[in-house]
Order: C-alpha cells, then structure tokens, then sequence
C-alpha cells in the first residue's frame, strides 16, 4: 500500500515539474541567422512526419529585448506554455535586439524563410501576434507582407492608418486595455475605424479597467481557438466568391465564444450610406449581411 502511494506521490511530483519552470521546459532555445527565438512543438510533432502545422509568432515586448532569451519567459505565450499549456501549433518567439525595434530593416522575411526550411509549416495557416512593442511589430509587418498571413492579433499596440490599404483583407482581433497610459486605446481605436472605412470587420476588444498590461489575453484558449480557424486560402476563395456582389467582407468568423459572451456594448458607429439624396436605399439580404458594421466591445475578462 505504502508503495502505490509513492509511487502516486513521484508520478505527480514528475509531472508537476514539468509543468514549472527549471523542470522540462517544452520551449527550445534556437539561432538564427537573424534573431535567436524559443521554439514551442506541439504534441505529435515530427519532423519526419509529411504533416504540415500551424505556426504562430509571437514579437515580445520591449521590456524582453536583448541577447538573452530567458527574458522571453517572463510573459506572453513563453510564460504560458513554459507552464503547461499547450497550443495545437508551433509557436515561434524571437528575440528583438536591443539596439533594435520589430519595425526596423527587413528581417522577417529571411527569418521566415529559416523556419519554413527548418519545420512543418502549413503555409495557410501563418499566424502574427505581439504586445506593446510587439503589437506595433505586428501592424508593421503583416502591413508590408500580408500574403504570408491568415490572421492577426495586435496588443496594446499601434501603427500608421495608412497601412490599413494591404491589412484590410487580414482577418484581426485587436486588444487593447481600456485604461492603459503606457499606449493610448486610440493607437487601437485608429487602427480598427481606418480598417472600417474600407469595408474590413476586425474584432475589437477593448479591455474593461485593463491597463497595458494585459498578457492574461494569452492565456485564453479562445484566442487560440479563433486563429486557428483562420484559413488563408479558405478566406482568399471567399473574397473571390463574395466579390461577384462586391460588398464589404467581414474578416473573423462571428461564432460566438466566451469571451464574446462576456462583452458589453462600448458605442457603435453606424456607416452612413453613400446616398447624395439622403434617401434609404433598398439593400439586399447579402449585402446587409456582409456591411453591418461590427460594434466595439468591452469585455471583463479577468
């Protein structure tokens, strides 16, 4: 009897180490001809195997710039998955310099490159999310490679409204806390309203008495739930489908999930129709459909 016992004791001891950082860490430290990263392999991963994955890359903030990747883990998925969680996908985390912002020089796409030769990569399925300093790395570069992309996640960031013209057909969820005095909600706010304007529907969540530290989003599954089921080239066939009527494309799915559930109305903005004779105009079903604009949220979530 005395011996199930420890051997009960040593099973949960092994498996909460594993689960704690200094014990089994399921993040790999890698070099690159760019910037160094942690590398996260999902359960059933290998190399050997024709099967392609998920990737996710997270742009840390500028807190965890430098030259030692141990710095990753102190929040963002690092902290997360150091901790146990698991994503059905490979998450990628590089390291920014410190003499260095994610918006200088053209480092992505040479490091994109190492990682497709490097791993299994579903191609379709290329996902970009960052925070703070990451958050505008991650306007910044899915603006200058939007092909490489089937969704985005910006935190707390911010970028040129201008960028809106290549972003537009990216589906997004954008985050930011309601009361952060680091980057102002209105980075987010033009970002989210220049995408509107040309008929895109991200989600914006805006975060109930949150400041900018709101590295909690990453721990909900929900949001890696709703990336990976972002298609690149399912959504490209809808915009080809969607354009023999021309109206405005929503770019997230709408399935309503908990966080969704937990929303409470912020404003909404109706768009106002382009009728010089300011007289109702009779709208398809269709066409309803797709150019209802989407309403801000603010959500509780933590």
């Amino acid at each position: 009897m005395r011996l199930i016992a420890l051997i009960a004791l040593l099973s949960f001891t092994v498996s909460l180490t594993a689960k704690t950082p200094g014990g089994n860490s399921p993040l790999m430290a890698e070099k690159s001809k760019t910037y160094p990263y942690l590398a996260y392999l999902p359960d059933g991963y290998n190399k050997t195997n024709a099967k392609a994955w998920p990737l996710i890359i997270y742009l840390h903030g500028s807190s965890c710039k430098g030259n030692n990747l141990e710095r990753l883990k102190k929040y963002g998925p690092p902290f997360y998955l150091e901790r146990g969680m698991n994503v059905d996908a490979i998450v990628i985390s590089p390291q920014c310099p410190s003499n260095k912002n994610w918006t200088a020089g053209a480092w992505f796409e040479s490091f994109y490159k190492e990682l497709k030769d490097k791993y299994n990569i579903d191609p379709s399925r290329v996902y970009l999310t960052g925070m703070s300093l990451g958050g505008f790395g991650t306007w910044d570069i899915a603006s200058r490679y939007p092909d490489y992309f089937a969704a985005i996640v910006p935190l707390c960031g911010g970028g040129q409204t201008r960028m809106v013209e290549t972003l537009k057909d990216i589906p997004t969820w954008v985050f930011h806390g309601e009361v952060d005095k680091k980057v102002s909600l209105k980075r987010s706010t033009q970002m989210v309203d220049a995408l509107q304007e040309l008929g895109s529907r991200p989600k914006f969540s805006v975060l109930k008495g949150q400041g900018h530290g709101i590295q909690k989003v990453y721990s909900d599954q929900t949001l890696y739930k709703w990336l990976l089921s972002q298609h690149k080239q399912a959504y490209d066939k809808l915009l080809e489908i969607t354009a023999l009527w021309n109206p405005k494309i929503d770019s997230v799915n709408t399935a309503n999930s908990t966080i969704e559930k937990k929303a409470l109305l912020v404003k909404y903005t109706p768009m106002q129709p382009a009728n010089q004779d300011n007289k109702p105009e009779a709208k398809s079903f269709l066409y309803n459909l797709f150019n209802k604009k989407p309403e801000y949220k603010q959500e509780t979530l933590y």
